[in-house]
């Protein structure tokens, strides 16, 4: 493959590699028997060089995406910081010990950590210049739509904005993830968009728990 892919090219290899057939009367499509290990694994057949993790607390994802392509440069984007929006329990010396642990985790990849806000840190960017995003900071509706928003704008047409975290709240969890996609998705007429793993276990596939989103940049 190759990193100068368009948008279709890319959409195209997508639907070729999972043998999906589109109904853009049925959006999102899902992808079954994958998560976001096997999104990691594309990335590198796409030939996906530079990208942004934004949301890496300890840097486990961070860290599967760097092993399974190795020749990445990952930008990785988190504040690690208390404030009064998001998992206000958390104490700022756990939210210190996650960088120290994220650090040590990273060092051996080629990723560049920046401890600073999401809407902060996009600015450091320029358009078109990330072949992919992953999404996964504050799941409420303000914080997800201002990322999608700003830093779809940093991806390359042909590159894939993605996120984690597909499902909607509960009573012990609150999450405006599947609202902000769809939201986004139908004011901006995006088709078509993707979600990895069927919405109900089937027995012996791959299905995280939590379930990621991606399209592809026009």
């Amino acid at each position: 493959m190759g990193s100068n892919l368009n948008r279709n090219d890319t959409i195209n290899y997508i639907l070729q590699k999972y043998d999906l057939h589109l109904n853009k009367r049925r959006l999102p499509v899902e992808i079954p028997d994958t998560g976001r290990n096997d999104l990691a694994i594309l990335f590198k057949e796409l030939d996906f060089k530079v990208g942004v993790e934004v949301g890496v607390a300890e840097g486990f994802y961070a860290e599967i995406l760097c092993c399974a392509n190795p020749g990445v440069k990952l930008y990785c984007v988190d504040a690690w910081q208390k404030y009064a929006d998001y998992r206000d329990y958390i104490s700022s010396s756990i939210l210190d010990g996650f960088y120290e642990e994220a650090k040590v985790r990273l060092a051996p990849y080629d990723c560049t950590l920046i401890r600073k806000f999401s809407m902060e840190a996009v600015q450091n960017f320029e358009p078109n210049s990330l072949d992919f995003v992953y999404i996964d900071g504050n799941h409420t509706l303000k914080y997800v739509v201002e990322d999608i928003t700003e830093w779809s704008k940093r991806v390359r047409p042909g590159g894939i904005i993605s996120g984690h975290d597909f499902r909607k709240s509960n009573t012990s969890y609150t999450a405006h993830v599947v609202q902000s996609v769809q939201a986004y998705t139908d004011a901006y007429r995006i088709s078509p968009w993707f979600v990895l793993g069927s919405k109900g276990s089937v027995k012996g596939e791959t299905r995280d728990e939590h379930r990621s989103w991606m399209w592809i940049k026009d």
